[in-house]
């Protein structure tokens, strides 16, 4: 697997987490840096998963 791929959802990852902690901030959440973490991950397994599964049928395909 092309580490690409795990630089994009690393990034993924990292530009929801800034974006939602912002967001949680300015909600006056109790814990924004948790929820932050919580949908970052979640972002960065999401996408993980769905550019592993792209790769995974290129190379079936060949």
């Amino acid at each position: 697997m092309s580490y690409k791929y795990v630089k994009y959802s690393i990034l993924a990852g990292l530009i929801t987490f800034a974006l939602c902690l912002i967001i949680f901030f300015a909600i006056d959440s109790p814990s924004p840096y948790i929820a932050g973490l919580i949908v970052g991950f979640m972002i960065f397994e999401i996408s993980f998963h769905h550019l592993f599964g792209k790769e995974r049928k290129k190379r079936e395909l060949m």
